[in-house]
């Protein structure tokens, strides 16, 4: 067995620990319950809420051609398909209300009976509903609301009875031109169809090939939903794995065992590639499982948000390749990260003041992750491009939407410039494990010693 094994072997026996290895885990689960969470949640403001109705019968319209108009009847078809033990009643609850000497409805009253039967919003239709619309005037509905704490989607209620109002307007609307002009209605109120999600008279060109049905909004949000992850993922990694391996460091020189193993006769060079190798691999069982977490919180969280593109149907899925270079790009940053924190490590006197050190390199993470996530590669300006290309941690934020998009080369060119990095980091690090920096700290090398001890001397013959 090979020193560089044993070198390797140790500093994963160091990392992954039953400690961090059940963190890891917990991490995984937490991101999985939360997305238990907010999927629960996102189920409900897709669905239609119950609310409360308090017509006293003034839904009822009588229109000029002599047919009939319900209002309750037409929230009730505004539901769609019942879910199955469930009737309209369940939805729609019709409540009584108490009338003031002044002629109001008594609110107090009303939020008590609507506290009762669990519901947070109600339409109250005026007593002069139906005889404003049978003058032809403009009549209103009134839209009441309990407001309660409940969280990020708590103005569902809110929303569903907006909408509700805005769509009985339009059922209305259509009913009374429809007995003006017949059966022809829709013409009048709507001459030029509007082209719905999946029109065959909507087309868009695509890495120059033309797809129908689908607009770049609903391209924009579904590869959004499927590159977002990577950004939080590569800055959580490289925070964690660079926070452990600089306070890997500092423990070593603390507890001297660093220069312990630098007085083996094992060269400098194997002792560096060991502890960066198992240092990679460390943050790609990280990263994976911080993926696999992930993918449960953002896909319960924009299900109902993405649109139903799918990305291979139009030329921008990812094949084998593409993932290939994806994780080659991956494991690179993570190289080059941790020859960055090596080097800092170097100056870390010990433990305590490894957890400073830090910080620069989660600024260097945060700063392209916000970026690519808001922005994008694409949407950026030429200067903050060149900023984002000369920070290695970048170059995997931007291969997912890259390699969508086909440009290879600036995957590949990605690639090169991270495997110069983490080749000039580590030669870096070899000088320093070469010279006595590690041991003695900064100031006491053997330059800084010639340079200060010369000015002592000189100091003290004055």
């Amino acid at each position: 067995m090979t020193h560089l094994t044993n070198i390797v072997k140790k500093e994963l026996r160091e990392l992954l620990t039953p400690g961090s290895v059940v963190s890891v885990l917990l991490m995984v689960m937490l991101f999985a319950f939360l997305g238990s969470i907010v999927g629960g949640e996102v189920d409900k403001v897709g669905t239609l809420s119950p609310m409360a109705v308090v017509d006293d019968a003034n839904g009822e319209v009588d229109l000029p051609d002599g047919t009939h108009w319900s209002l309750y009847g037409s929230m009730a078809s505004l539901y769609g398909k019942i879910p199955e033990g469930k009737t309209i009643d369940d939805y729609l609850i019709r409540l009584d209300s108490v009338t003031l000497p002044d002629g109001s409805i008594d609110r107090n009253d009303l939020a008590s009976k609507m506290a009762e039967n669990g519901l947070t919003s109600a339409v109250l239709v005026p007593d002069d509903f139906a005889e404003r619309i049978a003058k032809k005037k403009q009549a209103h509905l009134e839209e009441f609301y309990l407001y309660e704490a409940e969280g990020m989607f708590g103005s569902a209620p809110s929303i569903t009875a907006s909408s509700m109002v805005g769509s009985l307007n339009t059922l209305l609307s259509s009913a009374l031109v429809g007995g003006m002009v017949g059966a022809d209605a829709g013409f009048y109120l709507q001459p030029i169809r509007v082209n719905e999600s999946g029109s065959a008279y909507i087309g868009t060109m695509v890495n120059g090939s033309f797809v129908r049905g689908v607009t770049p909004m609903e391209i924009s949000s579904q590869v959004s939903s499927q590159t977002m992850m990577v950004p939080l993922v590569i800055m959580i990694i490289i925070m964690m794995v660079g926070s452990i391996v600089i306070s890997s460091m500092g423990s070593e020189k603390e507890n001297k065992t660093l220069e312990t193993l630098l007085t083996l006769p094992i060269r400098r060079t194997v002792i560096v590639t060991g502890k960066i190798v198992a240092a990679a691999i460390v943050g790609l069982v990280y990263g994976l499982a911080y993926m696999v977490g992930m993918s449960f919180y953002m896909n319960a969280l924009t299900r109902e948000i993405v649109s139903g593109v799918n990305l291979d149907d139009i030329g921008l899925g990812l094949d084998l390749t593409d993932y290939a270079l994806l994780m080659t790009s991956m494991f690179l940053a993570i190289v080059c990260a941790l020859g960055i924190c090596m080097i800092m490590g170097a100056f870390a006197k010990n433990y305590k003041s490894a957890q400073t050190m830090t910080m620069p390199l989660s600024i260097l993470s945060m700063i392209p992750a916000f970026v690519i996530m808001f922005s994008g590669w694409y949407g950026a300006s030429a200067v903050m491009q060149g900023i984002l290309f000369a920070i290695p941690f970048s170059h995997p934020m931007i291969a997912m939407q890259a390699l969508m998009y086909n440009d290879y080369l600036l995957v590949l060119s990605g690639i090169a410039y991270m495997a110069v990095f983490a080749a000039v980091a580590i030669a870096i690090t070899v000088r320093l494990y070469n010279s006595d920096i590690l041991i003695t700290g900064l100031g006491q090398t053997a330059m800084s010693s010639k340079l200060f001890g010369n000015r002592r001397k000189s100091g003290g013959s004055r």
